[in-house]
């Protein structure tokens, strides 16, 4: 039997999509559509930010909706193989993969979004559990690494590939830091030791970079669901379990005019990192950045109003703009097809159990050792370890809906990233 128009318009205005009653983004969606077909979507910040928040908010809905979905993986894990799989079919036009690939990667769009979620997360936390968590996560990370190391190697000496090929093959891209700041760099100086053509190197190496993002970005949403599960392994977005009780969340009296002062925070944040960066090449922009916040966090130089206010822009770019910036993610950095070119199962397999040794290596030892709640140490100290730097970083973390993480994430990523290509160039001398 039909139903009423007035009730199905009812229920079109009681589902949300993006913040849009149904009716309405479904209009957005048609309307997206008509001009990628007509391929006039606009090559600029205009078409990409439509593009990305219509397609990304969909997606995003989706994955928190279907039944087994929503358990298991999520509207993250949709939104960054959802425009994986876009991506790779040929969905969008090459115009249209410019405009996107430039606004998400060239015109700082991540950028924007990781300056905002680290000034936040970092004016949020408490200095003395600020200060106990990045001194200790770091040894937890590289004590995962090694064991995954050996492992890696164990399983390449076993499988006849060899222990030490495997090691700089698999073990260290997946482990460099990302792709433009780990990989790419890596094939370069491996083509330099061996005499060979770097992009050959590169197609060798890159899929295990993507693989242990792909891996990384499921289990974050598998350890999201085990905390739930059993709330006595997590601290809910806390890396370190100091024995007391998670703190109420700050009350924030929301204006705008605290939006652009923490929007300025942010991006004054982000300039001194800049400036540190030309003044000592070796650290990167976020790492700069990081330290210096955590500098005037822990001083208590900034007034607390600006803190608040930090901490307000940084709640409103995950709410407003994570669903695109994941999309974007999948689209630009998600190569499925590199992927399936170089695929065999006992690669995958390697993969697979390197990942796992490391998140479980760095579980156990953050909570024995660090005194860190399990499911965050697996997650910060051992998941951060193998993404695709920055990126990756968010995509993992929004997975497992613990944005509060991305300063320690970027530490890891970072620091540990940075040493494992040092190691990889020196490596490559001997064993090569």
């Amino acid at each position: 039997m039909e139903q009423p128009k007035s009730t199905i318009k009812s229920r079109m205005n009681d589902i949300h999509v993006g913040g849009l009653p149904l009716w309405l983004y479904l209009l957005a969606l048609v309307l997206l559509a008509a001009a990628l077909w007509m391929d006039c979507l606009p090559r600029n910040i205009v078409g990409a930010f439509f593009l990305l928040m219509i397609l990304g908010d969909g997606l995003n809905y989706l994955g928190n909706t279907i039944p087994i979905v929503k358990t298991y993986l999520g509207g993250s894990v949709i939104c960054i193989f959802g425009g994986a799989i876009l991506a790779a079919a040929g969905v969008f036009h090459q115009s249209a993969m410019e405009t996107m690939d430039a606004f998400v990667n060239d015109e700082g769009f991540l950028v924007l979004y990781i300056s905002a979620l680290i000034t936040g997360s970092l004016f949020s936390i408490d200095r003395n559990l600020l200060l106990q968590g990045a001194v200790r996560i770091l040894p937890v990370s590289l004590t995962a690494l090694l064991v995954g190391f050996l492992v890696c190697g164990g399983i390449g000496a076993a499988s006849g590939n060899g222990f030490w090929n495997n090691i700089l093959y698999v073990a260290v891209p997946m482990t460099s830091g990302g792709m433009t700041a780990g990989t790419v760099p890596l094939s370069q100086v491996y083509a330099a030791q061996l005499g060979q053509n770097a992009g050959d190197i590169l197609t060798r190496i890159a899929p295990a970079t993507v693989l242990g993002n792909c891996i990384a970005i499921i289990y974050a949403s598998l350890a999201d669901n085990l905390g739930r599960k059993h709330p006595a392994l997590s601290g809910g977005g806390r890396l370190v379990n100091d024995g007391t009780p998670a703190p109420a969340p700050r009350t924030m009296n929301i204006t705008l005019e605290k939006m652009v002062v923490g929007l300025l925070a942010a991006l004054g944040f982000y300039c001194l990192g800049t400036v540190g960066h030309s003044l000592v090449k070796p650290i990167p922009i976020y790492g700069w950045m990081i330290l210096l916040v955590m500098v005037v966090k822990c001083l208590g130089w900034m007034p607390a109003e600006v803190e608040d206010a930090a901490c307000q822009w940084g709640q409103f770019v995950i709410k407003a703009w994570t669903a695109a910036a994941l999309f974007g993610i999948g689209v630009t950095l998600i190569d499925l097809n590199t992927i399936a070119q170089n695929m065999t199962p006992l690669y995958l397999l390697t993969i697979l159990v390197v990942e796992t040794v490391i998140v479980l290596t760095a579980s156990l030892i953050g909570w024995k050792a660090a005194h860190f709640y399990p499911v965050e140490a697996a997650i910060a100290a051992g998941m951060c370890t193998t993404n695709m730097g920055g990126s990756g970083n968010v995509a993992v973390l929004s997975s497992a809906h613990r944005m509060e993480l991305m300063p320690f994430a970027q530490i890891v990523t970072r620091s540990c990233g940075a040493l494992i290509l040092t190691l990889g160039g020196v490596l490559i001398q001997f064993v090569g």
